[in-house]
Order: C-alpha cells, then structure tokens, then sequence
C-alpha cells in the first residue's frame, strides 16, 4: 500500500504539505457540507436556533454605529438585556472585517459558510504544521493532518451547530507555537487576539497553553525572567484589550451560569461514539450532558492508539522529557477541569466534591466542562503519531496510517451522510408575520417592546427579530449566550410598572406574552391605538389610527380578561394561573407551576372591595435537595412584608396561611400585587442534579384569597 500511496504522490512533487493540507481541507468541506452554504445570499439554512441569533446578531451589528466603542456592542439587538455580538456567537473576528463592507454587501447576506470553509483549512493547516515538527518525511504528516481534519470532536461542532467552536485550529496553533524550537511573542499575540474575537471557551484554552509555553521557555532557558515577565505582560494586555473591543465586559457581573457539574466529560467519552459515529462500536450510557462532554476519538485513532502505546512500552523514552512537562501540568488540570466535580463513568457517577468557593467564578463563567479536554485530546492524537513517526519505519507507519484513515471514514459513513444531508437540503424559512400591516408599523415604530422580554423565549424571539432587523428597529428581546439577570429583572419590572401605570410609549410596538399585562394593558388604550392579535401575536400599537393608510382591520380584537372573584386559582397546565401570573415563573406543568429567579409575582384585580381582613392559602412546596435542604419565601403584598415562609424536609408541603390587612387590598383600588421573594433559589444544574437551569424556589399549586376567618 505504501508503494501505492508513493506512485499516487510522486506525479505532483511540486505541491508543498502545506497546499496538500490546505486543499484536503477545502475538499472535507465539499464533502460534508456540498458547499451550498458558501453562497453569502443564502440565509435560510441559519433561521433554527443557535445559528438564527449568530446571524441576527450580525445583522444587527451592521447597521450599528460605525465609530462606538466597545467596537462589538450592539445596542438595537436585545436594548437592555442584550450586550454585544460576543454573546450572540456572531464571530466577532469576521464581524469587524465585513462591517466597514457593509455598504457594498447584499441586504441579506452571511459569512457563516465561509467561516465553516476556513476553519476546516486551517484545522487541516495546523495539524500539518504540528506534526511536520516530529518528522523530515513529507507524506507522515500530511496523512496525520487529515484525521485532524475529520476528529469526531471537530465535525461534532457541525452537529451541534455551534459554528464558532469550530475554531479549534486555534488550538492546534497554540500547541504548534509551543512545540516549536523557538517562541515568538509576536505570533502569540496575534493568535491570543483572534481567538478573543472569536469565542470565550477557545480564548481560555489557547491562553492555557500560551501560559504553558510561558514556563517552558523560562525553563529552558530561552527567555530570562525579566523577558518572560514583558511577555506575560504583553500578552495579558493584548487579551484584555481585544476582550474589551469585542464587548466582554458589557455585562459587568452578568456572565455566570448555572451547569458546571452537568455538561462535563464523562471517563467514557473518548470511547462513545454516541449514535452516528460508528458502525462496530455501540453507543455507551453516560447520563446527561454528554453532548457537551462528547470526545470520542474515532476507531481508527483508536487503532493507532494501541499500537503507539505498544511501541511506547518497547521503549517508553521521550525526547522532549523537560518540554513535555508544563503542557502535561496543564493537561491533567483540563482534564479534571472537564470531568468536573462530578465524576462518572458511563451512566454512573464514581463520586463528587464540593468546590471551593475561589474557583467558582471560573466555574460559573465556563460552566459547559465537557469542552476542556479538547486540548488533551489533540496532544493525545500528537503523542500517538510522535511514537508511530519516531519508532516506525516509513513504509510501516504510512500504512498503519493509510489503514487505520480508511477504517475510520468507513465506521464514520453514518455521521458523514448525516452532516451531508443536513447541510445539503434546500432550507426555506418562511416568517409568519406576514400581514402588510406589519410594513406599514415599521414606518411608525421605531421599537420592539416584548412584554415581558426574557432570553430566548421560544415563542417569538426569532421571527420578531428578523423582522426588527430588516426593518432598522431596536427589539428588548433575543438569544444570547449570556444575560445579565439583574438587568434582565430591572428591565422586566420596569416594563410593567409601565403598562400597569398606563405609560406606553409612542414610538414603540408593543408584542404581549404576558396574559395579565395583556388584560391590564388592553383595557387602558385610547381611541387612537390599536390593539388585539396579528398574525398570532397579541399587539399594542400606539396611535396607529392615525396613519390613513394603515389598514388596521387586519388586527382582531380580543377580550383581556377578567377580574379576580375570590376562587380558588390552580397554577396546573390546565388551570388558570396564568391570568395572574406576572413574572419569575417558569411553564406551567400537569401539578402546578415553579418559580424562576429571586422573585415571582402575580397580580390580583379584586372584583369587589373587601370589608375586612383576608387571608392568601397558598398550597405549594420549595425546590429542596440534601445540598440544598431549605428555603425562606418573603410574601410582600403591594410591596409591603406580609409574611416569611419557611420550608425544610421536615415541613415541605401543605397550604401556608399569609394575612392581608384590609388597608393593603384597598390601597390600589382593589390591584393586589403579591411578591415572593426567595433567600436562595438553586437549580438543578447547579446542585449536578439534572440540566434544569432554572433557579427553583417554590412549586406552587393553588391559590385562594378568602376573607380572615375569625379566631372567636
């Protein structure tokens, strides 16, 4: 086979590994994807999820203000609660290369397909590059490079589309930068920058291995301490100042997330091939989050994995000993990184740990674990080729390579023809907001106020988005990989003191998901608004009939509602909770309702005034768990404390009596405005329980407001 492979190649000397890498690239992309997402005009394919925001975000971002500072905010996408295109995934890095453009771009237009093309040439590229630093054979690395190119861990990316963790060239860079004879702090730099305009969880790997390459080089003695320091400097400098242009820190504390402990890598995960990606081997159980903490090597890696380590323990010596050590320190902390506190193998966890609460602003910022071994998993992948490279003759290693590649792309055939026909069908996203009507409002408005906005509601966020983005408008809502709570809370309240209070805003189209500041908002228009549903979205379109050629007849009208009649209220997904539910709750389930966040509130407009005293019977229980073994509930009624609620293990359940005095009912015309606020709500997946992220204080499931039974 070697003799084959040799009469293949020796026809075109003259191309150098690096085109062949570059080429073998291009053609992966080809192969996998057809090609059809090159075309820039083509945006259907990206209206599902994840990709709808990566683009949004950039569609947004292009009509921002050219001279802004962050370079990368994006204020129209998001008002409020939204920050910048880091935390839409919108790839920053290409972002500020086509905005200058913009004025010469399509109206639609996209550079994701493009993106796709170069991280598969570059992942090719660098692969290359690495493994050409432990061999003079010129055809070793260039057959090495392309199981780079078609790691289950890099096309996995494809799968999930998350289209900016394709990047992992950079990775491959940083470990060629750091096994190269000699640094260049120059390169470094340019590396650590790009990979800051391009996303958060490769920047913090690639600085890993930058810092690895920091001690290594002093260790060596190829930088003295004075110059090692500069360079830490410099480099450190260059992340921060990269990080604040792209808008990192719009967020200001914002960035924590709950899930570190559940999107981890399971001791099984370089084994599992999940459902596609193997014919001969069979999916392994590993419990939740595994397609985070997805690594799986493939079978022909895993061939050569044995035969290196066979020849490993003929002759277990390695030339680089003093090299090797600072890049494996950081391997085992990525890799204990990646399993998290949580510790399983297949369906079981072997044990957990508590964290100390030093590292937990790490671990609530780079919550998803799983993604950590990437790094080790290429220097695994690097290790098994320098023992095939060093101890095989040539002709021996070209064909347990050769062998090893077809193997693998055959096992592989299944994945491959899944990602072909993803990417290759003809996508057609239609938006239902289709009525004529909607052009005419983009004339009038200049805003998108989602009553109440929250980060990415399923129910409308991406057509309203499209729609705020074709037509120039802001919008408060979208899909972003991380909001600040605070903001998102503060905007939400101040939205419904707004619409409680009858303060709308003229210039703004409001879009109601909320059932109660529907009712309250619907029954306080002027003649000049319209209000009602269009196209399967509940409106408020301030002083619209005043514009002649409207044709507003295309809003239905719809009734807001009515008051609260001292009945009994089930919270279930068939009661009518929802007419009062304002914010801090989750989706109604077949028992009753959760509460999400610090705070959840409902409103009760009281049909008659009461003659005296009443009494709220609340029948729920708090979200408990053996961490997390009890819960203190405030009860504020029109912002005045009424009672303090505790639940334990002990005492989880039952109704809960809070009096209300009369005063407090009579105070707001009969509105009563009922508060919870929860000491510490946790989520699941913060207590390695389930992915649940949202952060339970109390399930409740009924409600009744009765007049004070007497004591007497």
């Amino acid at each position: 086979m070697s003799v084959f492979i040799k009469m293949c190649f020796s026809k075109i000397p003259k191309i150098s590994g690096a085109w062949w890498s570059m080429l073998f690239g291009c053609a992966a992309f080809w192969l996998i994807t057809g090609g059809k997402i090159l075309w820039p005009t083509y945006t259907d394919w990206l209206m599902d999820g994840d990709p709808a925001t990566h683009w949004l975000g950039w569609q947004f971002f292009r009509y921002s203000p050219f001279f802004q500072w962050p370079i990368g905010a994006n204020p129209n996408y998001g008002m409020e609660i939204g920050s910048s295109i880091v935390f839409t995934d919108s790839i920053p890095l290409l972002a500020f290369i086509f905005k200058p453009l913009n004025a010469f771009l399509p109206e639609m237009f996209q550079y994701t397909g493009l993106w796709i093309l170069i991280c598969f040439s570059l992942q090719s590229f660098f692969a290359w590059k690495l493994l050409a630093l432990f061999t003079q054979d010129k055809w070793l690395p260039i057959i090495g490079c392309v199981f780079f190119l078609i790691a289950p861990v890099f096309l996995w990316r494809l799968q999930v589309v998350h289209y900016a963790l394709l990047a992992q060239w950079v990775l491959l860079a940083g470990l060629y930068f750091y096994f190269a004879k000699k640094t260049c702090i120059t390169r470094w730099i340019v590396l650590l920058a790009a990979t800051a305009l391009i996303q958060a969880y490769l920047l913090a790997m690639v600085t890993a291995i930058w810092l690895a390459d920091l001690i290594q080089r002093r260790w060596i003695k190829q930088t003295g301490n004075v110059e090692t320091a500069r360079y830490f400097l410099v480099g450190s400098l260059s992340i921060a100042f990269s990080m604040w242009a792209a808008g990192y820190f719009m967020l200001g504390s914002g960035i924590a997330s709950d899930g570190y402990g559940f999107y981890r890598m399971n001791l099984l995960s370089v084994i599992d091939p999940n459902v596609i990606w193997s014919k001969l081997f069979r999916d392994q159980e590993v419990g939740g989050g595994w397609n985070e903490g997805f690594n799986y090597f493939g079978i022909g890696m895993l061939g050569l994995g044995f035969i290196a380590g066979y020849e490993f323990l003929r002759n277990p010596k390695i030339s680089y000993e003093v090299k090797i050590i600072p890049i494996t320190i950081i391997s085992i902390g990525l890799f204990c990184y990646a399993l998290s506190n949580h510790v399983a193998a297949g369906a079981h966890e072997l044990f957990s740990y508590g964290l100390p609460w030093i590292i937990r602003p790490l671990t609530n910022t780079f919550r998803v674990a799983g993604r950590f071994f990437w790094p080790v998993y290429y220097l695994i992948f690097l290790l098994i080729f320098y023992f095939l490279f060093t101890r095989l003759k040539r002709r021996v290693a070209i064909t347990f390579c050769v062998a090893m590649l077809v193997i693998q792309v055959i096992d592989s055939t299944d994945a491959w023809h899944h990602l072909r026909k993803k990417y290759s069908h003809s996508a057609v996203w239609v938006s239902p907001m289709a009525s004529p009507l909607w052009g005419d409002i983009a004339q009038q408005c200049r805003k998108i106020i989602v009553v109440l906005p929250a980060n990415n509601s399923a129910t409308n966020w991406m057509p309203l988005s499209q729609f705020a983005a074709a037509h120039r408008m802001a919008i408060n809502t979208g899909y972003f990989a991380r909001i600040n709570p605070k903001k998102e809370q503060e905007t939400r309240e101040n939205i419904t003191a707004s619409v409680v209070n009858n303060e709308l805003s003229p210039d703004s189209l409001y879009v109601f998901n909320d059932d109660v500041l529907w009712r309250i908002a619907s029954s306080h228009i002027s003649a000049s608004d319209v209000a009602g549903v269009l196209d399967g979205f509940r409106i408020i379109a301030p002083n619209l009939k005043e514009c002649r050629t409207c044709n507003t007849s295309a809003v239905a009208s719809i009734s807001g509602g009515g008051a609260y009649d001292f009945e009994r209220i089930y919270f279930s997904s068939n009661g009518t909770g929802q007419k009062y539910k304002l914010l801090g709750w989750s989706a109604p389930e077949n028992w009753g309702t959760w509460s999400d966040g610090d705070t959840a509130s409902l409103l009760l407009d009281l049909s008659s005034r009461p003659k005296n005293d009443l009494e709220l019977l609340i029948d729920g229980h708090a979200f408990l768990a053996d961490k997390h073994p009890s819960q203190e509930v405030d009860i504020l009624v029109n912002n005045h404390h009424a009672a303090t609620l505790n639940y334990n293990q002990q005492h989880n359940s039952g109704v809960r009596v809070v009096k209300i005095p009369k005063v407090l009912a009579l105070e707001k015309n009969g509105q009563l405005l009922i508060k919870f606020n929860f000491k510490n709500a946790k989520s699941p997946a913060e207590l390695g329980l389930s992915e649940d992220a949202r952060r339970l204080g109390l399930g409740i499931v009924s409600l009744e407001l009765r007049p004070e039974i007497s004591s007497n």
